[in-house]
């Protein structure tokens, strides 16, 4: 044992004898972060809830608020009405002849109800009329404040802040409405004063839970109520003082709509959480708190228990740390870090930078090529003659970067250093950038070892320029300059010389296309195979002969009869070629339009579903044959038939030959677009990939670029048209198919998008998906099943009742059962859906409907059952469907059913399609005497406007939030929120899916005493 050991021993036995008591603080310290953590969540989530509830009080306060405004508003505008056509007439606000004019003006004054004082005056604050006995001045009262508010709204309805009489200190609010003359010009003024009582007693009605204030405000910071009125005994009264509190100044400032803070209230300084919102178009806000003591009391009580259970943890593995040193006995070794593999790599890395310093000096290119035929450095001077940037090629194996021939080539010259142990020089070509350069390159073996090698090194050199000079060739002295086109190349294909007719044909001039090979002219009609085989005759007989398509310098495609003939040398090795041709496009142009009109469409010039669906075929027997994939986008246009409704099918045709250009620019060369349908098209992309997973990510690549297409908007004929795509993908594999079948699996998932973004708001892409077939073909079964159904009377009815509290039946809900012949009772859930989508539920809807109202009109020969309401369900396609109301009206008129006990249940997905037209039939029903029931009432798109808009008579609260209402504050919260709203509206609620006592009990307390659920009755087919 060394020096060092000795005295590196010791220390190693102390941290070993001490590291049993290091583990245990650590476990100690994780135990501490860990329960610091879940307190923490669990603090977290305490103040969300009860920001949450907060809030939820906040929004129902300002909807109460807003409300009462919103009544006073409709008030005012009534006398507006009645003095606006009076101020047009000679001498309004003369003391004479006015006295019976005065006189209905003070009884709609008086019918109004929440006006304390009223006065007409002219821009300038003149008055006209007031409503008083008598006015110190001639001027409406304090109206230097009033014209301060006037100047900042444009609006024709103003609302000042609370205002205090300087000399009475009387507190008021006051509203003004601009008059209109007969042109439109403001020219008069109806100017109120309202007392602040008015807005005390709309919010004075909400009960408040303990720890919580409600507070309404003015934007200069002034109190107009507060509940309670105070938490402390014999304070004063605050209304009308200004509130000194700094969140409230900022929130107010900010001018957003809604803000929540935690801070001491200036009132009774105990700490709150507050939510403040702000009352929509008006000069108010209501601040809602509750006590921080309240809502974090179940908080503290965990802290507490987590507390005790921390020390006993803590005091258990003190007891077993203990036991542990009375047992240890062996010394733990550690393992020192080597700092010579730290050295070493410092080492490694400064010779690195030494060699890429040696290496940038070089003028040629370098490459640097491991064993498995990877780039492991690349280096030119020239960066334009790599065929990509440096930092791509390293890591990527030469067969992914070089063409393919010169791949193979390199694999023959790198096996011949390997065996041979000498470099080797070789020459090849490559077009890079439309031109052909030269290269030379010398391959040499990095020895490692004396054996073994470590790679390959690559020194190539750009010979282009004497490669040139050295392309001395032998050309035909043949008749050069003829009718016919000719060009000559070297051996590679490189284009020596053209003569007049070769211009004249395809447009080039002759330096235009020397150094440049006949490819230049492809038209891309003929394919790479097409190619191969012709230079393959060529090479193997002398010559080919045949038709061949090529383009012009304009770009202009044309046929031509081509001749393509080998010169040989003297060894018989290949010098040049020859090609002859003449122009046949006269002759195919002709051929060109039959065919034309059989597989391309005439708007787009795409190809038709005649084209596409040739082709899918042939790839199929192509996919087979190769072992490759291919797939099948299908894309269907959404919002297209409005463009053509609202603009005309003229920019409709403008719409879709522009997204058939955006499409255009996205396709291969091989692929194959498609218009299949009216705002249908289809892409097919062949030859993608051997793995199906990788021809689904490069079709998805290629469906994420048609999405990226359709998002920006169309400019045609003066017009910006938005319109979005949703897009199938049917991967055809090496199974042959059906092009039917394809086509079909397509559209299928095409649906399936559709449907995904419209419930989930996912992608627009979807690949077809055999489940989702088995899925359509079951529904096709059981929509044809469903067809029948209602002919051979499979519909029962259900009827689960409604009660009042205590346990007073009121009515029932009709509920639709399916028993099929053979699947027995068919959930609701699985064929509502299917009638909405197939419009089956339109004949199935009226005769339910024709079911309930006969039921009412039997019960009425029963006094006992005479008063029972029927509560049917409507679904949204029949309220879109014509003439609902009419047919509604005849089944009550035909049945004698009475109209004032059917009760239509509607959703709030229905309110979202058109709700103008809704409200409007709504309205008409409800005129015939029917009421209406919101259904599932906060579970869709809650919106206050359509409660205030829509004629309903009751709001039936989810079973979502009924079912957690005695266990979830936040359910509690909601319902809560929700019958305040309803009672505050002035509608009747009940809560549908009751289970339990307790549920009734608490809803009882909350102010709902209408039930529904399982604790008074399951649905059956008979009443009871």
């Amino acid at each position: 044992m060394t020096e060092t050991d000795t005295q590196i021993s010791p220390q190693k036995r102390a941290f070993s004898k001490a590291q049993p008591l290091l583990l245990y603080l650590l476990a100690l310290l994780v135990l501490l972060v860990c329960a610091g953590i879940i307190e923490r969540k669990a603090y977290q989530q305490a103040h969300q809830v009860a920001f949450d509830r907060s809030q939820a009080r906040a929004d129902l306060a300002t909807a109460f608020v807003a409300n009462s405004f919103l009544s006073g508003q409709f008030g005012l505008r009534t006398i507006a009405a009645f003095v606006e056509p009076l101020i047009e007439e000679p001498g309004f606000g003369a003391k004479a002849g006015l006295e019976s004019i005065e006189r209905l003006l003070d009884e709609k004054i008086r019918d109004a109800g929440f006006i304390e004082a009223f006065f007409v005056t002219g821009l300038d604050g003149r008055l006209l009329y007031s409503s008083l006995s008598s006015t110190a001045t001639n001027q409406a009262p304090a109206w230097d404040f009033i014209e301060r508010f006037l100047n900042k709204s444009d609006n024709d309805d103003v609302v000042t802040p609370l205002h205090i009489d300087p000399e009475t200190g009387t507190l008021s609010i006051w509203r003004v409405r601009k008059l209109r003359s007969v042109s439109g010009v403001v020219n008069t003024l109806l100017v109120v004063k309202q007392s602040p009582d008015l807005l005390v007693r709309s919010v004075d009605g909400l009960s408040l839970s303990e720890g919580e204030s409600l507070a309404l405000i003015d934007e200069n910071m002034m109190l107009v109520a507060r509940l309670p009125v105070s938490l402390r005994t014999g304070a004063p009264d605050l209304t009308g003082t200004r509130i000194q509190e700094p969140h409230t100044r900022a929130f107010i400032d900010s001018a957003k709509a809604m803000g929540q803070v935690i801070t001491a209230s200036p009132v009774d300084y105990e700490d709150r959480f507050y939510t403040f919102r702000r009352v929509e178009g008006l000069p108010y806000i209501v601040v809602v708190g509750e006590q921080t003591a309240v809502a974090l009391q179940g908080w503290r009580q965990s802290m507490v228990i987590a507390g005790v259970g921390i020390l006993l943890s803590a005091l258990i593995g003190l007891v077993l740390l203990q036991q542990f040193y009375r047992r240890m006995r062996l010394e733990q070794s550690l393992v020192i870090e080597n700092e010579t593999r730290k050295n070493l790599q410092q080492d490694a890395q400064s010779n690195a930078a030494k060699l890429s310093a040696l290496v940038g000096s070089i003028p040629d290119m370098v490459f640097v090529i491991g064993q498995r035929g990877t780039f492991d450095f690349v280096h030119a001077v020239d960066k334009t003659h790599l065929l990509r940037p440096p930092e791509e090629m390293v890591g990527l194996n030469y067969h992914d970067v070089l063409p393919p021939e010169l791949a193979s080539r390199f694999d023959r010259i790198k096996e011949d250093v390997a065996n041979h142990r000498q470099p080797r020089n070789f020459d090849y070509q490559l077009f890079m950038d439309g031109e052909a350069r030269h290269f030379e390159a010398r391959v040499a073996s990095i020895p490692e070892g004396e054996e073994q090698s470590s790679g390959f090194l690559a020194l190539v050199q750009d010979i282009t320029d004497s490669k040139l000079q050295q392309a001395e060739m032998r050309i035909a002295s043949t008749a050069f300059e003829t009718h016919l086109g000719i060009i000559i190349t070297d051996h590679q294909g490189v284009i020596l010389r053209a003569n007049r007719a070769f211009t004249r044909i395809t447009g080039y001039e002759e330096h235009e296309v020397v150094g440049q090979t006949p490819r230049m002219l492809q038209s891309g009609i003929q394919d790479k195979a097409f190619y191969q085989q012709l230079w393959n005759r060529v090479n193997q007989t002398g010559s080919w002969e045949g038709e061949i398509w090529n383009r012009r310098k304009d770009g202009q495609v044309f046929a031509e009869w081509l001749t393509v003939t080998a010169v040989p040398g003297e060894s018989g090795a290949i010098l040049n070629y020859v090609g002859t041709f003449h122009d046949i496009t006269t002759r195919k142009e002709a051929e060109r339009q039959v065919h034309r009109l059989a597989f391309y469409d005439s708007l787009t010039g795409l190809a038709n579903r005649a084209l596409l669906e040739e082709r899918i075929a042939d790839v199929g027997r192509s996919n087979n044959r190769n072992g490759t994939h291919a797939a099948l986008l299908y894309l269907d246009i959404e919002q297209f038939r409005a463009v053509n409704d609202s603009r005309g099918y003229d920019v409709g045709d403008l719409v879709l030959k522009t997204l058939a250009g955006r499409l255009s620019m996205i396709m291969r060369e091989n692929d194959t677009l498609a218009r299949i349908g009216g705002d249908e098209f289809g892409v097919l992309l062949p030859s993608l990939d051997a793995s199906e997973e990788e021809s689904a990510q490069l079709a998805e690549l290629v469906a994420q670029k048609i999405l990226i297409a359709f998002a920006s908007p169309v400019e045609v004929a003066d017009h910006l048209v938005q319109v979005d795509v949703s897009i199938g993908i049917s991967i055809i594999g090496h199974v042959v198919a059906h092009y039917d079948q394809q086509l079909q699996r397509a559209e299928q998932a095409t649906q399936q998008a559709k449907e995904q973004t419209r419930h989930a708001g996912l992608n627009r892409i979807a690949f077809f998906n055999p489940e989702m077939q088995a899925k359509v073909v079951e529904h096709v079964l059981l929509e044809d099943q469903l067809r029948s159904a209602l002919k051979e009377n499979q519909f029962v009815l259900y009827f689960q009742p409604q009660v009042q509290f205590p346990d007073t039946r009121v009515g029932y809900e009709v509920l639709l059962r399916w028993q099929h012949p053979e699947r027995g009772m068919v959930s609701p859930a699985v064929f509502i859906p299917l009638a909405e989508k197939s419009r089956l539920i339109l004949p199935i809807g009226r005769w339910v409907l024709e079911q309930a109202c006969q039921t009412l009109a039997r019960w009425q020969d029963d006094p006992a059952k005479a008063s029972w309401q029927l509560a049917v369900n409507v679904s949204v396609v029949q309220f879109q469907g014509v003439g609902f109301t009419e047919q509604v009206a005849t089944i009550i008129r035909q049945t004698g059913a009475p109209p004032r006990l059917l009760k239509l249940e509607v959703t709030e997905s229905l309110l979202m399609e058109d709700p103008e037209r809704v409200a409007q039939v709504m309205s008409e029903i409800r005129g015939l005497g029917v009421r209406f029931s919101l259904d599932d009432f906060g579970t869709g798109y809650s919106s206050l406007s359509y409660l205030k808009r829509l004629s309903l008579d009751q709001i039936k609260i989810d079973q979502s939030f009924v079912r957690d209402v005695t266990t979830n504050p936040a359910s509690a919260a909601i319902v809560d929120s929700i019958i305040g709203l309803s009672q505050g509206l002035g509608l009747e609620v009940i809560a549908e899916g009751v289970e339990t006592g307790a549920q009734r009990d608490w809803l009882v307390a909350h102010g709902c005493d209408h039930f529904q659920g399982y604790l008074f009755g399951r649905p059956g087919p008979e009443v009871f």
